[in-house]
């Protein structure tokens, strides 16, 4: 038998592929992501490793700069003594000052910044002191270190997507001191050189000083090079005890530790968001293979009833099927870990592309991955084969041998109401999740979801019927009797075109839940920054990065500006609690006119001479402040003790976080030397054209910040969550790939298992086009099923979703019809595209060979 399954394999090269493919992208998408998501994070362990030191000084407020988007400069430095006195320690081989900052960024031959949204432009002074894992902290890939104040050092990957060449004069936009050139004498990383987007500038220690902390001498942080016999634990104890109040001594091990735990989160999130897709991906490629074997047993059932004959027992027969399974799994494994394997080197290579450089590290087949691949390959191919060898084994062989090996009708049996009952639980599941107060509601909106969607799968049959006897009356009056034979055809076989439909149907059923979710955040969130957004004009961080305050002057000086109001953001220490809160400062005029921020009672206003403070409510509440209470707030600048006078809820274009104070107290608390965002407002009469003119030229000389005007402004947020869902689109479309490829696949082999009747049809003289027309439009009557099936449940589960999202913000339920529909007219035009192989095979066999086939 073994011997005899091998060779029946064998001799069966295109179905042997043909069933194999559909295992291949599912297998792909878990080990690609596998594989990818351990480079990222080899490259992730790498950097961290490589930009700290033995031992590291940073401010306790802020910490280790680059880690974190710190708004403002600490009031404290670090002085040349305090360097003294750590160099005098015992085990202390090197001291580096260290001076950075994340608003420093590369400008293009236009002016414009050059840089990824969000992603950081860090400025440091060079040093090539030893970090933490043993290596040099920064090294020179080409050129030499900068020794001039004028002179800069690029990593070679801002360099490759700038274009730029050794030599060069680089712009550099600065956060105080306006655009600055430079010499580009080198280029130069951390570690393997990852870069993530962000973009790593090296000046002279003078020079990073003149551009962050204008010129004042000292630095706020230390690079700490231990001598190899010294214990790091040891030495940063010491260092403890020299440092002035304000700062902290940190290993480098316990800062990477944290670090990487936080990176881990990260990752972890991008490793289950991608293996989701996974599972949905092999979801579909089960049933392809569920749907493959079906076909395959019913074309086999007269070499399956021979081998019964001959006196093979059901256990043979069924283990033979079985065996064949387990031949394609591993086929379809192997080949979906090498798709896999280069998948991760083309996410690579993308992400390299566009600047984004993971450093110095390349994919490799890790073991996580070679067991994800086999483990999931073999058994969902063996599940999905147990049913047809099953059924293969129970099968007399007197039957299998008079039927010359051609299916008939299906009868359905009981499982569809397994599949109805399922539906029911899940419609139940959802309804509570809806319309009753129970904790985690988005569980049991994704169980009941769950829950219809595979039980749709099992039931299609039953609920399909009805759509398919409706498009067979459509195809009967276009196409006559070719119509009628491709909807009989269709129906002859309901769970096979149930299984084949119910691939696109959860593609087009994910598909249409992100469109209606897109359509309604994006629709969501502009109605609520265009109801929220105040002023005429906004002036704002192209990379969220604050910009300097003074622009905030150069605003007001513009003719036809009425008023500008700054928002500042940063954070403080409420004394007696643990945690920093996030603190917003702004003037009492530009809390009521500027922002829509709902203070539910109270104001900023002075009450008895104390300072104002507004908390959110939440806040408030859970730490127990009530209106009337005097709190102090400590920051870098010391000590402000505010009065509690008034509550808010959010809801505002800008949040304002947990502390809202007047810019005064703002000041008195931390740096205000930098401001996150201004609003304009213009005089009645004023020319838009011409005030906006004004407020481009008030800030060229600071190209980290675009003026906008406020439909602009609300557009390009928008925009933002319009990248997000075409990632989502970009991954749900892996589903709908493996469905189109699993329609090509079944009416393949179901050609091939029809060939006799493909033969007698020619006889009685059906045309090769009449049989193309007949395979076609069975193929479309297939997708359409599935797309309507599919469409249908996406309006039930968006809708849901977004009415369970809406205390998110996300308040206004949009369905996006016409896309809708374009879904299904696509998915007709797709069952077209997938029959023209199958067709054309058809339409080409031989009729008096297809006759004399047994």
């Amino acid at each position: 038998m073994l011997r005899a399954t091998l060779k029946s394999v064998w001799a069966r090269k295109v179905r042997l592929f043909m069933s194999a493919l559909s295992i291949v992208l599912g297998v792909a998408f878990v080990a690609g992501s596998l594989i990818f998501t351990s480079m990222l994070s080899s490259s992730f362990d790498s950097l961290v490793k490589g930009s700290l030191a033995d031992v590291n000084v940073s401010p306790e407020a802020t910490g280790i700069s680059g880690f974190e988007n710190n708004p403002g400069i600490p009031a404290a430095l670090l002085t040349d003594d305090d360097v003294a006195a750590v160099e005098a320690i015992d085990g202390v081989a090197r001291v580096e000052a260290v001076v950075s900052n994340t608003q420093v960024f590369p400008l293009d031959d236009d002016g414009r910044v050059f840089a990824f949204a969000g992603a950081p432009g860090i400025g440091m002074n060079w040093h090539d002191a030893t970090s933490a894992d043993g290596t040099a902290g920064a090294r020179i890939i080409e050129g030499r270190a900068p020794t001039a104040d004028d002179e800069l050092v690029l990593d070679p990957s801002t360099v490759a997507r700038g274009g730029y060449e050794l030599g060069d004069t680089v712009d550099v936009a600065t956060p105080r001191s306006g655009v600055r050139p430079y010499t580009l004498v080198g280029t130069g990383t951390y570690g393997t050189g990852a870069t993530v987007g962000a973009s790593y500038l090296f000046f002279t220690l003078p020079e990073i000083q003149e551009i962050v902390q204008e010129g004042r001498p000292g630095s706020y942080g230390l690079w700490i090079q231990t001598t190899p016999q010294a214990d790091p634990d040891a030495v940063a104890t010491q260092v403890q005890d020299v440092l002035p109040d304000g700062f902290v001594a940190e290993t480098g091990d316990e800062l990477a530790a944290g670090i990487e735990e936080q990176l881990g989160v990260g990752l972890g999130f991008v490793n289950i968001f991608l293996l989701v897709f996974a599972g949905i991906a092999l979801l579909v490629a089960a049933l392809l293979i569920l749907n493959t074997f079906s076909i395959l047993v019913a074309q086999r059932q007269r070499e399956l009833a021979l081998f019964r004959a001959i006196g093979a027992t059901r256990r043979q027969v069924s283990g033979a099927v079985l065996l064949e399974a387990l031949f394609i799994g591993l086929i379809g494994a192997t080949l979906g870990l090498a798709v896999g394997y280069g998948l991760a080197w083309g996410i690579l290579g993308a992400m390299r592309a566009v600047g984004i450089d993971p450093g110095d590290v390349t994919p490799s087949i890790t073991l996580p991955a070679v067991v994800a691949s086999y483990g999931i390959g073999i058994v969902i191919t063996l599940i999905a084969a147990w049913l047809p060898a099953r059924r293969a084994s129970q099968t007399r062989p007197v039957e299998a041998l008079a039927s010359a090996a051609q299916s008939g009708p299906e009868r359905l049996g009981g499982l569809p109401l397994v599949g109805i009952a399922m539906v029911e639980v899940g419609v139940a599941a959802m309804v509570i999740a809806v319309w009753l107060d129970v904790p985690q509601p988005l569980v049991w909106l994704g169980a009941g979801a769950a829950a219809v969607l595979v039980g749709m799968v099992i039931a299609a049959a039953v609920v399909g019927s009805p759509l398919n006897w409706a498009f067979g009356r459509v195809f009967r009056a276009l196409f006559g009797e070719v119509g009628k034979l491709a909807q009989l055809n269709a129906a002859r076989q309901p769970r096979r075109t149930a299984a084949t439909a119910a691939t696109l149907m959860i593609g087009l059923a994910l598909v249409s839940t992100v469109a209606i979710l897109a359509a309604s955040t994006t629709t969501s969130v502009r109605n609520q920054l265009t109801e929220d957004q105040r002023g005429d004009f906004v002036v704002s961080p192209v990379s969220y990065q604050p910009f300097d305050a003074k622009l905030a002057d150069s605003a007001r000086g513009v003719e036809g500006v009425a008023e500008v109001y700054a928002m500042y953001r940063g954070a403080v220490q409420v004394e007696g609690r643990d945690e920093p809160a996030s603190m917003f400062g702004v003037s009492k005029e530009g809390l009521e006119r500027g922002m829509n921020l709902d203070v539910v009672v109270g104001s900023l206003n002075e009450q008895g001479g104390e300072a104002p403070v507004v908390l959110a409510a939440d806040y408030a509440r859970e730490h127990g402040f009530t209106l009337g209470e005097v709190i102090d707030l400590v920051g870098p600048n010391g000590t402000v003790p505010v009065l509690v006078t008034g509550l808010h809820d959010e809801g505002a274009a800008i949040p304002a976080g947990d502390v809202v104070v007047t810019e005064e107290t703002f000041a008195a608390l931390t740096d205000a030397s930098m401001v996150q965002q201004l609003v304009v407002f213009t005089d009645d009469g004023a020319d838009p054209a011409q005030v906006e003119a004004g407020l481009q030229e008030a800030t060229k000389e600071v190209p980290t910040v675009v003026v906008s005007d406020v439909h602009e402004f609300v557009e390009s947020r928008v925009a933002q969550f319009d990248q997000v869902f075409a990632v989502l689109y970009a991954l749900l479309a892996l589903a709908v790939v493996i469905s189109v490829l699993g329609i090509v696949n079944t009416l393949g082999l179901s050609v091939m298992e029809r060939v006799r009747e493909v033969g007698l049809l020619r006889a009685v003289g059906m045309t090769r086009r009449q049989v193309r027309r007949m395979v076609t439009l069975e193929a479309v009557l297939v997708a359409t099923l599935g797309a309507v099936l599919g469409v249908v449940l996406g309006v039930v589960f968006g809708s849901a979703l977004v009415t369970l999202l809406r205390d998110q913000g996300i308040d206004t339920l949009v369905l996006p019809w016409v896309q809708l529909v374009v879904f299904v007219v696509v998915a007709a035009a797709v069952g077209v595209l997938a029959a023209v192989a199958p067709a054309r095979r058809a339409s080409r066999l031989p009729v008096l060979e297809s006759i004399a086939t047994d």
